[in-house]
């Protein structure tokens, strides 16, 4: 009798063990760099909506223990960065965290301070598994119209980088725009 007892305890053991391995398995990697091209004009797009982030889950502010931001140290990125800024390329966000893959599953980011519920930057990830492991981004780079010595009829002139690209795990990615691009990286 102990010995089945010890039998069903290993069994349970191996059982959650690979279980575990699954699950850790399923978790990514991902890193993103959002930059300005230096020197490029000025390629207004559309503004983001006020409830722009209302699906999402906010990266800064998220209680989901499977979604969570990554120390600094742990970036892959860090060395393109600081080469795109030696470039004269300017760093509008560099944010790293680890996520399930789950096609519903859309994370917000933003950085500096909201005017009007509208950050100076701000973006939209989402990571999918369709027939290949597929990224989609919409990210803006918003300014008031007087920070930028313009007459416009709307106050907020906003530069928008959408796209959805095919990704393949460990591979850096860019994501090109006229005034703007993005380094992408995702790993297991």
């Amino acid at each position: 009798m102990k010995l089945l007892s010890k039998l069903l305890s290993i069994a349970l053991l191996s059982t959650l063990a690979g279980f575990s391995l699954v699950a850790s398995a399923e978790e990514y990697l991902v890193e993103v760099v959002f930059f300005g091209q230096p020197s490029a004009p000025l390629v207004q797009g559309s503004n983001p909506e006020l409830d722009w982030e209302v699906d999402a889950v906010d990266l800064e502010n998220t209680a989901r223990t499977d979604v969570r931001a990554i120390d600094q140290t742990r970036y892959r990125l860090s060395d393109q960065a600081r080469k795109l800024e030696q470039n004269g390329y300017q760093i509008y966000l560099h944010q790293a965290w680890s996520q399930p893959l789950d096609n519903d599953l859309v994370v917000a980011l933003h950085r500096g301070n909201p005017e009007n519920g509208v950050y100076p930057i701000q973006g939209l990830v989402n990571l999918r598994q369709a027939t290949l492991t597929e990224l989609k981004v919409a990210f803006w780079r918003n300014r008031s119209a007087a920070e930028l010595q313009l007459q416009s009829e709307t106050p907020l002139i906003s530069e928008f980088l959408h796209q959805t690209r095919a990704l393949r795990p460990g591979e850096v990615h860019y994501l090109d725009h006229q005034s703007l691009g993005m380094l992408v990286t995702i790993s297991r």
